[in-house]
C-alpha cells in the first residue's frame, strides 16, 4: 500500500517510501546514511515535491494529479488439479465404530467417496458415513451406525474426483491504482535528488552533482508536461482557448522553462 498524502488523500506522486529508498541505494550512498532515511523523513519531502509539481502544471490540468485506473490485486490463475477414480474393500474390525483407510497415495484428492457395507450370514446390517474432512489422497474415515459383532463385514468404496484445467480468475481483493508513469518517474527522482542535496551535506562532490542534476532534470520533466503537446494519461486538461485570442487578449505570459 502506497502512503497516503495528508493534504489531497491520495497517494503520493512518487509512491511508497521504500521506492525512494531505492534511488538511493542505486546511488551507494552506504548504509550508514541509508540507515538515517526515515519514513517521516521521505514523506515530508514527498509532501513539498507533490505541491512543488502541482505549481508547475497548475495552469494546464487540474491538480492535485489523480490515479487514472485500477485494477484487481487478486487476479491469476486457478492452478489445475488431476482427477481420476479407483475402487476398493477395507475390511472393518470387530466392535469398532470406525473404519479407516490410510496410506492409500492416490495421484488426485477425491472430491466425492461413496461406499456401502457388506455383512456376513448372521451378521446385523451396518450404515457407513464418510468423514468429509478425512478425504485426502491418503484415503479417508467412516462412521459406522453400529460396532460390527462378527469378522467379515467388508466397506466397498469409490473414490472419483474430476480433472480442473488451469483458467484465469478475478479475485475480491483490494485493488491496486496505477497512476501516471511520467509524474510517477519524475516525482520519484525529484524527491530522491532532493532529499540527498537537503539532508546529507558530506557526499562526495560527484554524489553531489548527480543529486543536483537528478532535481534539475525531473523539474525539466514535469515542464514538458504542463506544455499544450502533452497529455498526463486520465487527467483533465483546462481550456487552452485563451491561447487562440488575439495578443492583446491574452493572459499572463506562459510559464518559463525552470532552470
Amino acid at each position: 500500500m502506497a502512503d497516503i498524502s495528508p493534504v489531497t488523500g491520495e497517494q503520493y506522486y512518487s509512491g511508497d517510501w521504500q521506492d525512494i529508498q531505492e534511488v538511493l541505494r542505486v546511488l551507494n550512498i552506504g548504509e550508514g546514511k541509508m540507515a538515517r532515511v526515515t519514513q517521516t523523513m521521505v514523506n515530508h519531502y514527498q509532501e513539498m515535491i507533490d505541491r512543488d509539481m502541482d505549481a508547475l502544471l497548475q495552469d494546464t490540468y487540474q491538480v492535485p494529479i489523480r490515479a487514472y485506473n485500477m485494477i484487481q490485486a487478486t487476479s491469476g490463475v486457478v492452478p489445475a488439479t488431476a482427477g481420476g477414480s479407483v475402487s476398493g474393500n477395507i475390511t472393518l474390525g470387530i466392535g469398532s465404530l470406525v473404519g479407516t483407510l490410510s496410506g492409500a497415495n492416490w495421484a488426485f484428492i477425491p472430491t466425492s467417496v461413496i461406499v456401502s457395507v457388506s455383512m456376513p450370514s448372521g451378521g446385523n446390517n451396518i450404515f457407513a458415513t464418510v468423514d468429509a474432512s478425512t478425504i485426502s489422497a491418503d484415503g479417508f474415515t467412516v462412521h459406522l451406525s453400529s460396532a460390527p459383532s462378527v469378522s467379515g463385514y467388508l466397506l466397498s468404496y469409490l473414490a472419483t474426483a474430476v480433472a480442473v484445467v488451469g483458467s484465469p480468475y478475478v479475485g475480491a481483493g483490494a485493488q491496486i491504482r496505477v497512476f501516471p508513469g511520467d509524474v510517477r518517474r519524475a516525482a520519484r527522482y525529484w524527491t530522491a535528488g532532493q532529499l540527498l542535496v537537503n539532508e546529507f551535506q558530506q557526499l562526495e562532490a560527484n554524489l553531489t552533482e548527480q543529486a543536483t542534476q537528478m532535481v534539475s532534470d525531473a523539474r525539466m520533466q514535469v515542464y514538458e508536461m504542463s506544455r499544450p503537446t502533452h497529455r498526463i494519461p486520465g487527467q483533465r486538461r483546462k481550456s487552452n482557448i485563451s491561447r487562440t485570442m488575439p495578443p492583446g487578449w491574452q493572459p499572463s505570459a506562459f510559464s518559463e522553462r525552470p532552470s
